[in-house]
């Protein structure tokens, strides 16, 4: 009997040496990951916003076909007090994400689990002639 509290309590303390380590090693590298794909697609967006600025209109195709077909105030539901001081709504010309990151110097929250953000195509590097 005692043969099998020991080895019971040898294999719990193996456990528990190791997979609580384990567990929150695991658990860094998720919160890590998940802030290198914000940081990445913040600089994307950072990299879109700068081409606008610049006149680009070739890098600037982020139009998405979402966006054509459903403003962001619709899809956000926003009321007519929300849509007046948004820059979203002022610069139709341009995805919403950009407008508001144009405006504000950076994208809220909110904007990096929309549709119409995660749904932009990559932009392609400008061609740089020596």
């Amino acid at each position: 009997m005692n043969a099998i509290l020991e080895t019971v309590a040898l294999t719990a303390l193996f456990v528990l040496r190791l997979g609580i380590p384990i567990a929150v090693t695991g658990m860094v590298v998720w919160a890590l990951r998940r802030l290198d794909a914000r940081w990445q697609d913040e600089a994307a967006a950072h990299q879109a916003s700068r081409a606008v600025a610049a006149g680009d209109l070739a890098a600037t195709a982020v139009l998405s076909p979402l966006a054509a077909e459903q403003p962001c105030w619709q899809l956000n539901h926003c009321s007519a007090a929300q849509r007046g001081h948004c820059p979203a709504c002022a610069a139709l010309d341009i995805p919403c994400w950009m407008a508001r990151l144009r405006a504000d110097g950076k994208l809220p929250a909110r904007c990096y689990g929309c549709a119409l953000f995660r749904i932009r195509p990559p932009l392609q590097p400008a061609n740089v002639s020596a």
